[in-house]
């Protein structure tokens, strides 16, 4: 259960220190809006992706235990 806490808390920091050097570096604000919308897209596919997983993992220990 250690991974549907990590991957999230990795992917925003990842996105943070992305979007931040970025920023620094050129300073360009339509791309880092680009990269802001990429990443958001991508954080909420992985969550949908996990809370599917965690449904799918629910409805097996379920389907034992009866």
């Amino acid at each position: 259960m250690l991974f549907v806490d990590l991957v999230p808390t990795v992917l925003n920091i990842l996105f943070l220190i992305t979007l931040g050097l970025y920023g620094f570096s050129t300073g360009d604000s339509s791309g880092m809006t680009f990269i802001a919308m990429f990443m958001l897209c991508v954080i909420i596919v992985v969550n949908i992706v996990i809370f599917l997983w965690i449904i799918v993992r629910i409805v097996k220990v379920s389907m034992n235990k009866i």
